[in-house]
């Protein structure tokens, strides 16, 4: 006489919502891997060209606020990149710093604040002042700068702290122009896949072991 019909029914079910589940994390898995292998730019993952400018002296960003990071998280987050291309024919400097030092540089200087960059318009905070004491590149407190005609790139390994990104004329000269595109090179996206790829075999395999012991009969 066959006996257990309930276990068998409840066996299957929960194999199948595994076995869903699985294969969700799975699909999910494999198109962050994939996103990783092909959509990066030298390695790293980067924006679409925005049109900044200004007719002050300095084009700075809202202050990155980035906690104390461990090592090993340091190390995912990764690196930081700003590309910028002058668009006025002057040679452009692009420089990352602390947010302090950058007040007490710009503090009192005439510059344009972006504080959106993720829509078809920049978005600004006009602060009124006069000129910077002295051209950027002259400044001491630069944690990572680049000056040039043309294009320029800025490379900054991310740390703790509280940061602001600096586009100038390099002779510390008004009315800055370029185009810009940030990009960040980090293991995240692959790690998350990973992840996920791991979560669905177990999940796949655990229900396919719900449905092969549901499926046999019992005595």
């Amino acid at each position: 006489m066959q006996r257990g019909g309930g276990g068998s029914t409840g066996l299957k079910v929960g194999g199948w919502i595994l076995v869903v589940l699985g294969t969700l994390a799975l699909i999910i898995g494999v198109a962050l891997v994939v996103i990783h292998l092909t959509q990066r730019d030298d390695g790293f993952y980067t924006s679409d060209s925005k049109r900044v400018s200004s007719p002050g002296y300095a084009i700075t960003s809202e202050a990155l606020h980035i906690g104390d990071l461990p090592g090993v998280v340091s190390d995912i987050v990764g690196t930081v990149r700003v590309r910028a291309t002058s668009t006025n024919g002057r040679p452009l400097f692009v420089g990352i710093a602390r947010q302090s030092d950058v007040n007490s540089y710009l503090g009192g200087v005439a510059r344009s604040e972006v504080t959106d960059f993720s829509n078809n318009t920049v978005d600004y905070d006009q602060h009124s002042g006069g000129p910077p004491a002295g051209p950027p590149g002259a400044q001491r407190f630069w944690e990572a700068s680049s000056t040039g005609p043309g294009q320029v790139t800025t490379s900054w390994k991310v740390s703790g702290g509280d940061w602001s990104i600096v586009a100038m004329n390099a002779t510390g000269a008004p009315r800055v122009s370029a185009d810009v595109r940030l990009g960040a090179k980090t293991n995240a996206v692959l790690w998350i896949g990973v992840g996920f790829l791991v979560v669905g075999l177990l999940f796949a395999g655990g229900g396919i072991a719900m449905l092969v012991a549901g499926s046999r009969p019992r005595y």
